[in-house]
């Protein structure tokens, strides 16, 4: 008798970590998603360095750095959209702007604030076409 109770125990415990597995497979984070959060973290720690007035090379440079390969994976990440032509053309319009902002790090602030609206405007713009 206590070997059948032990056994329907065993059974239950066995199926309910079944499905809180399979329930937690199940709500993997999208690729776009996590990309974007990442994006919006790095954009952030410039946004918030050129606030603070840490606006020299060793501040920027590493976020700008990180954006620049996170950037590398849009069109990946995103998959087919609508307008695989635009998306492609926001992406390589981000890229270019971070890599204008790597050419020539930022100094001071006031160069800081430029790359960073100039980073801004092609997220801006792509979201204005594609997020709605």
């Amino acid at each position: 008798m206590r070997f059948v109770i032990v056994l329907l125990i065993g059974l239950f415990v066995g199926a309910a970590c079944s499905l809180i597995g399979l329930s937690a497979l199940r709500k993997e984070t999208p690729p776009s998603t996590a990309l974007m959060a990442m994006l919006r973290f790095h954009s952030a720690g410039l946004d918030q360095a050129v606030r603070s007035n840490r606006c020299a090379a060793t501040d920027l440079t590493p976020h700008l750095q990180t954006l620049r390969h996170l950037a590398n994976d849009l069109e990946p990440a995103f998959g087919e959209t609508e307008d695989d032509e635009l998306f492609a053309k926001h992406a390589s319009a981000f890229r270019a702007a971070l890599d204008a902002a790597l050419a020539t790090p930022p100094t001071d602030c006031a160069s800081a604030g430029v790359a960073l609206d100039r980073v801004s405007a092609g997220c801006k713009d792509c979201h204005r076409d594609f997020k709605g």
